[in-house]
């Protein structure tokens, strides 16, 4: 037993340096000496999990089925929920199903986490991390509910009480404010999505500036891929509700962070071509030209985008190349191109959200 402790000790530590297949390599071998181990099999399916997530993984797909099924095992075998290798599994189930299966996976983690919560031996630094991931779970489960079960008759009620209780638990979580938003502006209470996302920003900001006076915490912060997800959400929706200052910030703080995402130039695009139609300022519209190409060549070069992506920029060019050929020979000046021009990337937009 002890050389399995010491495997487990040395797979953490391959996980802790993003060394996911080093980590697969010393557990595989114990597996089959003790199949039912949880720890190796948690520590397994997270492997999995990282393997799925690096770019140039041509099997991601099948790790991540991998991992969802190692996770599945391991939550089988952990019958008092919880007790035998803590909730993680159970959140990330809730992360890799759908529908009513996500829902119960997440309802079982955030059980636990409420628990561990209550508990009185808990130390304060342990229960903000405790905070996060249950405001993190919550966010998800209404995810699902506003996605998948969106046409169940408890969804909107659901998701009101799932982030009344995430606010509750805390005020200050980023995440927390764009799924709020994004309730509102499926609601269509756009006035109040608004406040919301720019109280998200507000909080990504700090957490940033954060970040950078404590180095330590710099060190253990966001994951960047983490800080992507969330802030691309933001974006779309700070673009649906035409909040365009956070909008433009936050797609430039996602290219300080990776500027080979083609999507985030796509967005990038929209935000100021949407600016354009508001302003007529003809270089809003040659920025939007250049995020635009920016996110083509990416493509080209082999970013792993979907095809969609690569029609949506395509569109997306042409009708600058049209905006801009028009605004050179000023053929109209009675202000309806503006308007038309307007109306062209709202249906682009809404092309985009379908």
């Amino acid at each position: 037993m002890a050389s399995i402790q010491h495997a487990i000790a040395t797979a953490r530590d391959h996980l802790q340096n993003r060394r996911p297949y080093e980590a697969l390599s010393t557990l595989s071998p114990y597996l089959s000496q003790d199949p039912d181990n949880i720890e190796i099999l948690q520590l397994i399916a997270e492997s999995h999990l990282e393997v799925s997530a690096l770019p140039d993984e041509r099997n991601g797909e099948l790790h991540a089925e991998n991992a969802y099924d190692y996770f599945t095992k391991a939550a089988t075998l952990d019958d008092n929920h919880g007790s035998k290798g803590g909730y993680e599994k159970f959140l990330w189930l809730g992360q890799l199903s759908g529908g009513q299966d996500a829902v119960k996976w997440f309802r079982i983690g955030c059980d636990g986490l409420r628990k561990d919560l209550s508990n009185q031996q808990t130390t304060v630094q342990r229960k903000l991390v405790l905070k996060k991931k249950l405001c993190d779970a919550l966010c998800s489960s209404i995810e699902i509910w506003m996605t998948d079960l969106c046409m169940e008759p408890e969804a909107e009620s659901t998701c009101e009480s799932l982030i009344a209780e995430s606010l509750m638990v805390d005020l200050n979580h980023q995440e927390s404010y764009s799924t709020l938003a994004s309730i509102r502006i499926s609601q269509q209470r756009n006035s109040e999505a608004r406040v919301a996302l720019q109280r998200s920003w507000d909080l990504y900001c700090d957490s940033v500036a954060a970040d950078k006076a404590d180095q330590t915490l710099a060190e253990d912060g966001v994951d960047e891929v983490a800080q992507i997800s969330a802030l691309k959400t933001l974006t779309r929706c700070c673009i649906e509700t035409e909040l365009f200052s956070v909008a433009e910030a936050a797609c430039k703080r996602i290219l300080e962070l990776d500027e080979e995402i083609a999507e985030v130039w796509y967005l990038s695009g929209l935000v100021a071509a949407q600016q354009y139609a508001k302003s007529g300022d003809i270089n809003l519209l040659k920025s939007a030209y250049e995020a635009f190409q920016a996110g083509i060549e990416l493509i080209e070069m082999g970013s792993d985008e979907p095809e969609e992506l690569k029609e949506e920029l395509t569109k997306c060019i042409d009708e600058v190349e049209r905006q801009l050929t028009g605004a050179k020979t000023n053929d109209n000046d009675d202000g309806t191109n503006g308007r038309e021009d307007e109306e062209e990337w709202l249906d682009i937009l809404d092309d985009e959200k379908d």
